[in-house]
């Protein structure tokens, strides 16, 4: 198993779509190693992936099962390590006249914060991260400074919590960013 087969297993597929991943059910294959820092920094046999387009590319092919993450080819399965989660939040745009935030990942592509896209906080070694689900189960990490300006505009939006909870309000639905202290 190596890059180059995965590459050419999925010519025929346009790199700006994603492929019909959850219809691929090929065998694992154990001989390669990919894994995904808590940076977004991809790593194939231990060594750092720099190509963004070609990080962009294995980010269409990602499946979830479980708790598992996988690249899925039609003929390959390859087990994906991911510290905290395979996308990295990097940016958004804000209307603020009706409280619809749109959140970007790292490779181009771009959803709502809405109630198929939660954000909830994720326990990992001890602390709080927030994480949001980017697209069938697969979820993304919140990059420090974009949470940051998103707790700024859940101050600003002034939502009331009982539980002195700091809410975000986005296409009408409400997500906790953590306690208010």
């Amino acid at each position: 198993m190596s890059i180059d087969s995965i590459l050419k297993s999925l010519s025929k597929y346009n790199e700006d779509n994603f492929p019909p991943v959850h219809l691929w059910n090929p065998e694992l294959c154990t001989n390669a190693s990919f894994s995904i820092d808590i940076k977004g920094d991809w790593y194939y046999n231990n060594s750092i992936i720099g190509r963004k387009r070609l990080k962009k590319l294995f980010s269409t092919i990602l499946k979830r099962e479980g708790d598992n993450y996988f690249l899925v080819t039609p003929v390959e399965k390859i087990k994906l390590d991911v510290e905290i989660a395979p996308y990295l939040i990097v940016d958004f745009t804000y209307d603020n006249l009706n409280k619809e935030i749109i959140l970007d990942t790292g490779f181009d592509y771009s959803f709502p914060l809405n109630l198929d896209h939660k954000l909830e906080l994720k326990l990992y070694n001890d602390e709080y991260y927030p994480v949001v689900n980017v697209r069938s189960g697969i979820e993304g990490l919140i990059a420090r400074s974009v949470y940051y300006k998103l707790i700024d505009i859940a101050i600003e939006q002034k939502n009331n919590s009982k539980r002195n909870t700091l809410l975000l309000e986005s296409f009408k639905t409400f997500h906790e960013l953590g306690s208010i202290a």
